[in-house]
């Protein structure tokens, strides 16, 4: 319960200060809520998974190693995914999809 007020009051607070007049404003205050969202969830998430107690320094040090490993865990992965999208072949076609939409757009 506790976790959707926080969300609530973030996005409120960014709907009021993304009113200002200065787009490079918007833009800084928009990255600044995006990366606190990032944060709450993600910490929220690790937490929930790992049933970590933040009360002790063994717990602190404990989520600072699985939060890190998380994050390069994700960087890893889009790392990955990056390299493969641009081994992929974007130069062929494939001539049976533009004939089936050729005669779905006949059909009309």
């Amino acid at each position: 319960m506790i976790s959707w007020i926080v969300i609530a009051i973030l996005v409120l607070v960014a709907i009021v200060l993304l009113k200002t007049n200065h787009f490079r404003h918007k833009m800084w205050i928009s990255v600044l809520v995006i990366l606190a969202l990032f944060l709450y969830v993600s910490v929220t998430f690790i937490h929930a998974e790992n049933e970590l107690d933040f009360n002790s320094t063994e717990g602190a040090l404990d989520f600072v190693k699985i939060y890190y490993g998380w994050l390069a865990n994700g960087f890893y992965n889009m790392k990955s995914i990056t390299g493969n999208v641009i081994k992929m072949d974007w130069t062929s076609t494939d001539k049976t999809f533009l004939n089936k939409t050729l005669i779905k757009s006949e059909k009309k």
